[in-house]
């Protein structure tokens, strides 16, 4: 088993989350897919045509172009590393290869070269201009190959020629999240490599099954964590609540002191306004019923004598008697036409031995005068 390369992070050190393994342990392929098809699935079969271990021996992931028609496929043989390795990718958010930092998608890179180099490692990738994913990487350590045989591995492999330009990066990796993306850039370069949550699935070296069963465990727990974290947020609602419901009672306690305070005021307020109306009716509409009795003479046959008027308010109370019964409709008619006269019931009328008893409330509006054009 080769020497980790210095210019990785190595398993045991971790930054927000995300462990890079050494990538000199992978074998790097770029395959072609069918549009609309699932992307793993065609990873796997292209990984039993070229691999050299079954799938099932290897850990492996993969980056696909944004349209999906290519993936750059990455696979390392699982006995390339150490049981205590291993064990230290359990908790991470993503294991990936180093070379990771390289994986962007977008927009297809310009021809070239890019250099990553540190203390006895190397790290050379290389773009054809045309794809979005690189056309070969290459990660070795500083005894297995010079930079300059590298270089020109890379440029054979993308079918570049000696003129495609090399880029010298720093071997820092700095990794920032936003959102729901994970951000890798590599020191002083002015790419990035953004991975969702999907494709940070996909690249993710780990068995998938177990990949699989922990993205169900974290949703799941997310789901408790925010069921628990909406319960914290009821129960202090709550508690704001009784207290805002404390104070308003307290609020309210004193304004009713003050109002037991006021009520001798608001009574005499009340009894003065009382009076006041009480005044304003008798001047306004004071009982005028010799007024009102003259009004419905004016339409009174002579056949209907009255036998006992009452005054209540604005109605007149009017019991009589007539020796002819029509007149005592035509009587009814007219009294209804008066402009001054807001209603007519008739609460008796009998007929008996030729003489017919009628009794009627006769109601007045209460502005009636002027309505007959009469004085006050």
């Amino acid at each position: 088993m080769s020497q980790a390369s210095p210019i990785v992070v190595t398993p045991s050190t971790r930054e927000g989350g995300v462990v890079f393994v050494p990538g000199e342990k992978f074998f790097v392929r770029r395959v072609p897919l069918a549009p609309g098809g699932d992307p793993a699935a065609q990873v796997a079969l292209a990984l039993e045509g070229f691999s050299p271990f079954p799938a099932a021996q290897l850990y492996y992931g993969f980056r696909t172009d944004v349209a999906r028609t290519e993936a750059l496929v990455f696979a390392a043989y699982r006995k390339n590393f150490t049981p205590n390795e291993i064990a230290l990718w359990a908790g991470a958010a993503a294991v990936l290869p180093s070379f990771a930092v390289w994986l962007a998608a977008g927009s297809a890179s310009p021809a070239g070269v890019a250099v990553r180099e540190g203390d006895g490692g190397l790290e050379v990738i290389a773009w054809d201009g045309r794809s979005e994913l690189p056309a070969a990487v290459l990660v070795r350590t500083e005894d297995a190959g010079g930079r300059d045989t590298l270089i020109a591995e890379a440029r054979s492999k993308a079918g570049l020629g000696s003129e495609a330009p090399v880029k010298v990066f720093r071997p820092t990796v700095e990794i920032t999240r936003e959102k729901q993306e994970l951000i890798l850039r590599p020191g002083s370069a002015g790419m990035e490599a953004r991975f969702d949550e999907a494709s940070l699935g996909q690249a993710d070296i780990r068995d998938k099954e177990v990949l699989r069963e922990r993205r169900q465990t974290l949703r799941r727990d997310l789901i408790l964590w925010r069921g628990f974290a909406a319960i914290l947020w009821g129960l202090a609602a709550c508690a704001v609540l009784e207290l805002g419901l404390l104070g308003t009672r307290a609020w309210l306690a004193g304004k009713n002191t003050e109002l037991n305070a006021l009520m001798p005021v608001v009574k005499r307020i009340e009894q003065a306004q009382s009076m006041a109306k009480r005044l304003e009716e008798i001047y306004t509409q004071r009982l005028l019923p010799f007024e009102m009795l003259a009004e419905l003479n004016a339409k009174r046959p002579q056949s209907i004598l009255y036998t006992s008027v009452t005054t209540k308010g604005l109605q007149l109370d009017i019991r009589g008697q007539a020796t002819n019964p029509a007149d005592t409709t035509s009587f009814e008619a007219d009294v209804r036409r008066l402009a001054g006269i807001e209603r007519v019931e008739v609460l008796e009328k009998n007929t008996r031995d030729g003489v017919t008893v009628v009794h009627y409330e006769i109601t007045f509006k209460p502005d009636w005068q002027k309505a007959t054009g009469g004085g006050t």
